[in-house]
């Protein structure tokens, strides 16, 4: 099974800035989750697990597991990287490419950010939530000048405070089993860009994966999720071994599509403590949302 992580955030996080529940897992739960799966299960590398199917040597003995990050996020390297070098646990951390190193926002924080101010004092359960999911729908340029006109109406500046990890940080964690794939140059949605512009992004990110000189694993990550055969196939001839989705599922056999990799996503609402962890991850709890729907 591939696993995904987006944010790990200490248990005292801070209430100054709303993060999607969906988004993190507090650091002392994923330590614990990080042993239970040491025990349970041989945690390999993206590159091992794409040698292992490569080669059809799978054992039927064995529970296998890949860990993976989406976007980078510093907290990854503050609060996640250090309980994965202290028991020696590799993971893949999927990369915007042309992000790394900045002080950019992606632009849902910027309209939590925004929200916040707005709705100062005010119950912001589920409303943040829904404005994103809203916002997905519209084109990348509509998104970006709400941001600016809103933040000109509320005289706002967003705080010049880096979220995401820089270069340095990736060679570190480069050296002590951890592995970067692509997430894009800039985590537009692919299937709402031109062909020309998709290629940009699925290309580029990888030629600076390279260029790097840093353990990278040729595995890119569809930003939000989004994907067609279209785009597939450009990520094929780019010169990727394999690609991931967003789609629940395990990936225990051989799949039958490299290129369209199913992961279950991690978060604390729902695997806070770890009989709710082993559940999410054995499917149970899918198979009963199937069959109760």
């Amino acid at each position: 099974m591939i696993l995904t992580y987006h944010r790990i955030l200490s248990e005292k996080k801070s209430n100054k800035q709303f993060i999607q529940p969906g988004m993190y897992v507090q650091n002392n739960v994923f330590e614990k989750q990080m042993l239970f799966l040491e025990k349970y299960f041989s945690i390999l590398s993206f590159t091992e697990l794409l040698d292992l199917w490569n080669k059809k040597t799978l054992r039927k003995d064995q529970r296998y597991c890949v860990i993976t990050f989406d976007d980078g996020w510093l907290d990854n390297y503050i609060y996640a990287y250090p309980i994965l070098k202290e028991h020696n646990i590799p993971a893949t951390i999927f990369l915007p490419t042309a992000f790394i190193g900045t002080n950019h926002w992606f632009w849902p924080d910027k309209i939590s950010y925004i929200m916040m101010k707005q709705l100062n004092g005010v119950n912001l359960n589920g409303k943040i939530d829904s404005a994103i999911d809203a916002y997905k729908e519209l084109p990348e340029e509509e998104i970006h000048g709400f941001i600016v006109e809103m933040s000109k109406n509320l005289s706002l500046d967003f705080p010049d405070k880096r979220v995401l990890i820089n270069w340095d940080e990736v060679d570190e964690m480069s050296r002590h089993d951890i592995a970067f794939g692509s997430h894009s140059c800039t985590h537009k949605i692919l299937t709402r860009l031109p062909v020309k512009e998709r290629q940009k992004e699925i290309e580029e990110s990888l030629y600076t994966l390279r260029q790097k000189n840093i353990n990278y694993s040729p595995v890119f990550c569809y930003p939000n999720g989004n994907y067609n055969q279209e785009i597939i196939n450009q990520v094929k001839a780019a010169g990727y071994r394999a690609a991931v989705s967003t789609r629940y599922g395990f990936e225990d056999g051989l799949p039958q599509d490299l290129f369209s990799l199913k992961r279950i996503s991690i978060h604390n609402d729902i695997t806070a403590t770890i009989p709710l962890f082993a559940f999410h991850i054995s499917g149970l709890n899918h198979i009963s949302n199937i069959t109760s729907s």
